[in-house]
């Protein structure tokens, strides 16, 4: 179901009627709340069917998984990011290549 930008502003001028300015916030809090409950409760059903469904693979360890992603981003051995570009480098875009 996509909802496009023309959608969300009738939405939101329909609330707007309805609840008034002052309860808007107020009602805007209260669903934020509860589709967080539902996501997190989407998550916990999909992680026990996971565990039940494919009980030989083990979840991956979140802790885990960010520091791979920390150790992904040292730029001090990435040939690309560590040096400069040479003076004959076309970076095939029409123009001259530096700012001066």
């Amino acid at each position: 179901m996509n909802v496009g930008p023309a959608e969300i502003l009738v939405i939101l001028v329909v609330a707007l009627i309805v609840f008034g300015p002052k309860r808007l916030p107020e009602v805007g809090r209260q669903v934020g709340a509860a589709m967080r409950e539902v996501r997190r409760m989407q998550n916990t059903v999909r992680a026990e069917l996971d565990t039940v469904l494919h009980p030989d693979v083990t979840p991956p360890d979140p802790s885990q998984a960010t520091q791979a992603a920390i150790e992904d981003t040292d730029h001090s051995t990435h040939p690309t990011l560590s040096s400069p570009a040479p003076e004959n480098y076309d970076d095939g875009f029409a123009g001259p290549s530096s700012f001066s």
